[in-house]
C-alpha cells in the first residue's frame, strides 16, 4: 500500500498598501518570501510562500501574520488563498 505525504501548502497573499510601492520595499519582500511581485508604480503586491504545515488554515495564519509583520503599516491583505503542495 502507497501512503501519500502531504507536503504543506502554497500561500498566496495579495496586498494592497497606501502608497505606490518602492523598489527598496519588494526587494526587502522578495527576500523574505519565496517570490514578491507587483507591476510598476502599483500599490498591489502578491506574495507567495510555501509552508511544511498539514493543516490549511494554520498554513494561512502563519503566513498572514509574516504578511503583517513585513508590510507597510496601513497595508490591507485583499485576497489569500493555500493550495496544497
Amino acid at each position: 500500500m502507497v501512503q501519500t505525504v502531504d507536503m504543506g501548502y502554497e500561500v498566496r497573499v495579495v496586498v494592497t498598501c497606501q502608497k505606490a510601492v518602492h523598489e527598496s520595499l519588494l526587494t526587502e519582500l522578495d527576500h523574505r518570501f519565496a517570490t514578491a511581485s507587483h507591476e510598476p508604480g502599483s500599490k498591489v503586491v502578491t506574495l507567495t510562500e510555501h509552508v511544511s504545515v498539514t493543516d490549511e488554515a494554520d498554513a494561512v495564519a502563519f503566513v498572514r501574520a509574516l504578511v503583517l509583520e513585513a508590510v507597510p503599516p496601513g497595508s490591507k491583505i485583499t485576497e489569500i488563498t493555500a493550495v496544497p503542495g
